[in-house]
């Protein structure tokens, strides 16, 4: 049908060649001012090595809930900072700075927390600093009832995180300076079966398809990087015509036989936000 479309074109002398160039340019284009946007409210997460210099362990998202600042991410990974100061840096280039949060973050299996995949740092805002200057997300920027899933026609499915790899990231460990690449992808979410096949709730969680073979950055097929750093990350519902949309989960595993990304619905972090807010942390 496509092709029959494309000849019916051609045939009347409308070159059709030179409209996909720039569709395609203009997508390129569009996608990167969306990736511009959000690495103001998506930042690395990194903590001191044994040797005191910032190592990279996750992504997390910048929101508000009410009117307390807080940053989620994946359970595991505050699991894995345990007592490990966080650092990040307000923006994917710049000076790494300790997060200001509370003494008391909620982490899935901690009291206060959810059996999902679920990390929720709450931070102090009169202590801010340079992070004041991020896009924290609230409002209609958060989508916590994102159901039906989407069906890729009109809208898709935006995932922005920072890997830890090394070809991802550059550090001066003497300046406490980063310069970090973000991870983009734009996918579609696996059928009703997938949830069943991997034993996970779909009122829960979302999975979406991610072919490390078929990715493409910036309208290039590319060979994507390992994605460990990336839990953390933020997963958006966009629209295809208006090129934004909502915050509706974190991504926070990625199977790879399954190729999917195993993300933990954004409801359960702001309930967490919420039940955090409601005991005076």
């Amino acid at each position: 049908m496509v092709d029959l479309l494309v000849k019916t074109l051609r045939d009347r002398g409308i070159d059709v060649d030179e409209i996909l160039r720039t569709s395609r340019r203009n997508s390129v284009e569009r996608g990167r001012r969306l990736a511009e946007r959000l690495a103001h409210s998506v930042l690395p997460l990194f903590i001191q090595d044994n040797r005191g210099r910032p190592d990279r362990i996750g992504s997390c998202v910048l929101v508000r809930v009410g009117s307390r600042p807080y940053a989620f991410t994946a359970g595991h990974v505050l699991k894995a900072a345990g007592s490990s100061r966080l650092f990040a840096s307000p923006g994917p280039k710049g000076k790494l700075l300790p997060l200001p949060y509370t003494a008391a973050p909620c982490a899935a299996g901690e009291p206060g927390g959810l059996e999902c995949d679920v990390g929720v740092l709450p931070l102090h805002d009169n202590a801010l600093g340079a992070f004041a200057h991020c896009a924290f997300l609230t409002g209609n920027e958060i989508d916590e009832n994102d159901e039906p899933d989407g069906n890729g026609i009109l809208d898709f499915y935006f995932v922005f995180g920072y890997p830890a790899s090394r070809t991802q990231v550059n550090v001066s460990h003497a300046l406490r300076q980063i310069h970090q690449r973000s991870f983009q992808l734009t996918t579609s979410p696996q059928s009703a079966d997938a949830y069943l096949r991997e034993s996970l709730p779909q009122r829960d969680y979302l999975l979406l398809d991610f072919l490390p073979k078929r990715t493409y950055v910036a309208g290039r097929l590319v060979a994507p990087p390992r994605l460990k750093g990336a839990s953390g990350g933020g997963v958006f519902h966009i629209s295809r015509s208006a090129l934004a949309g909502p915050l509706v989960a974190i991504a926070t595993e990625h199977r790879r036989k399954s190729c999917c990304i195993v993300s933990t619905r954004i409801k359960h972090f702001l309930a967490a936000a919420r039940q955090l807010n409601g005991n005076g942390r």
